[in-house]
């Protein structure tokens, strides 16, 4: 039986950065079971029946309790295997019935299964196992190779290229540091910046546990800005203000729809549960890619041979062939309704003596001030006839805090979404705690001093003045 799906905006999507979470689209309840039932069977193979009747029991929400971190990556290739083919399927009905794409589109090879479990477990994690080689899908890219000589062409060429790529500046592994690669989670970046498509569409299909403390992170007001990137990782370049973030909060089942172009980021898994998600791509047109990505998403699928399944058939575009810019309208630079005023001093601070920063009408109501002093980075913020004071660095990656969005109660961080308090500098996750300042006015000024023992808050300004 046909169902006539509601149409999503393609155009809009495209030119203006729109968005759309959808719980209903093409073969929503086919593919949702086929993905559910393949977790079971995956969770059964790596960890024995049990295992499975305790995910079975609990949801994929849970699985954290019952299948161990050291196989997640053992998981996600049994997953991309066993659904591959389904997932080609299912994104060219997408596209044709939920977008009302003509032919031809493309669809994107690569597809990616996102497990992230709670952020601290997954950062204690140690030993994480890689899976084997893929043989099977790298005879199907070769035995696709064979039936076209574009493919053959630019494999020959990518090998001649191997040394210029060995040598380039990106370096994934230094943004991240020493957290191992299940706690990892993307900074804000655009897609295009590290090799997708031009004028792509985003399918991110909300599998199970996916809420605001874990979610996807769109910036809708960065889309068509001015965006320096950093070639080292990828990710926005410090340095630049952020608007709020919006954290998309998705039932099970449901498909977030949006422009790779728009800035976007992961929120690390503070909650505590696993997020289960998948994601893949769908180009309207033929792919065009950055010159300036270290590289790219080349191999493709057409709706034309998708309709018939024909999985063995493959597009390729080559970089080198393919080149483009972006097609949105540049906007201005973004401006946050509330401002953040940017001071450097080269003086210290030292534990007990106070610091005259600069005069009280500096910053108004709901502004916040970040400054760089010689050995502190600390972040102000006026908060009615208060000031509040904490250290201005994110503890969990380091990001820093003078970029990010902030509101009467908390700042986020640019980096990874972690919403901190003004009051008292705490987050939602135990392990991740702003240190806070005294801040206070005196004459006309103000004045940021180090706590001096617990009991430094409840001394009146005069008192440390005098100390």
């Amino acid at each position: 039986m046909t169902t006539t799906l509601k149409k999503v905006d393609v155009g809009s999507v495209l030119s203006d950065g729109a968005y759309y979470k959808l719980a209903d689209y093409a073969l929503r309840t086919e593919l949702y079971e086929k993905v559910v039932s393949a977790f079971h069977r995956g969770v059964e193979f790596y960890a024995g029946r049990a295992g499975r009747a305790a995910v079975e029991r609990d949801g994929l929400k849970n699985l954290h309790k019952h299948f161990p971190i050291e196989k997640i990556h053992h998981l996600e290739a049994y997953l991309t295997k066993t659904l591959r083919d389904n997932l080609y399927y299912w994104s060219y009905k997408v596209g044709s019935e939920t977008l009302g794409l003509a032919d031809p589109f493309y669809v994107v090879h690569l597809i990616v299964f996102r497990i992230h479990y709670p952020h601290l477990m997954a950062r204690a994690a140690r030993n994480i196992e890689n899976p084997p080689v893929q043989w099977s899908e790298r005879i199907r890219l070769g035995l696709a190779a064979l039936g076209n000589w574009e493919m053959l062409r630019y494999y020959l060429a990518k090998r001649r290229e191997r040394k210029v790529e060995e040598d380039a500046a990106y370096n994934p592994f230094a943004y991240h540091g020493a957290m191992p690669i299940a706690a990892r989670s993307h900074g804000p970046h655009i897609d295009t910046w590290y090799g997708h498509s031009y004028d792509g569409i985003n399918l991110w299909l909300s599998i199970d546990g996916v809420n605001v403390d874990n979610t996807v992170i769109l910036y809708p007001d960065m889309f068509g800005r001015p965006l320096p990137f950093d070639p080292v990782n990828m990710y926005l370049a410090p340095g630049v203000e952020l608007s709020p973030p919006l954290k998309i909060d998705l039932k099970p089942g449901e498909l977030l729809v949006f422009n790779p172009e728009t800035l976007h980021a992961t929120q690390v898994n503070i909650s505590d549960e696993t997020r289960v998600a998948l994601t893949t791509r769908i180009n309207p047109r033929q792919p065009r890619f950055s010159a300036k990505a270290p590289f790219h998403f080349e191999h493709w699928y057409s709706s034309l041979d998708l309709r018939r399944r024909r999985f063995w058939s493959m597009k390729v575009f080559p970089a080198g062939n393919y080149l483009g810019e972006p097609s949105i309208t540049e906007r201005a630079v973004y401006h946050h309704a509330s401002r953040t005023v940017r001071l450097k001093k080269e003086q210290q601070l030292e534990a007990g003596a106070p610091l005259a920063l600069c005069s009280s009408d500096t910053i108004k109501a709901g502004e916040k001030l970040a400054i760089d002093l010689a050995n502190a980075k600390l972040l102000l913020f006026r908060d009615g006839a208060e000031l509040r004071a904490v250290s201005r660095t994110c503890p969990h990656l380091g990001i820093d805090l003078a970029d990010g969005s902030h509101d009467d109660s908390q700042v986020f961080c640019p980096g990874h979404g972690i919403a901190f308090r003004w009051r008292d500098g705490t987050s939602i996750c135990s392990a991740y705690k702003l240190r806070l300042f005294r801040a206070f006015e005196a004459d006309g000024m103000i004045y940021v001093a180090r706590e001096i023992g617990e009991n430094a808050a409840a001394l009146a300004p005069d008192a440390i003045l005098a100390g």
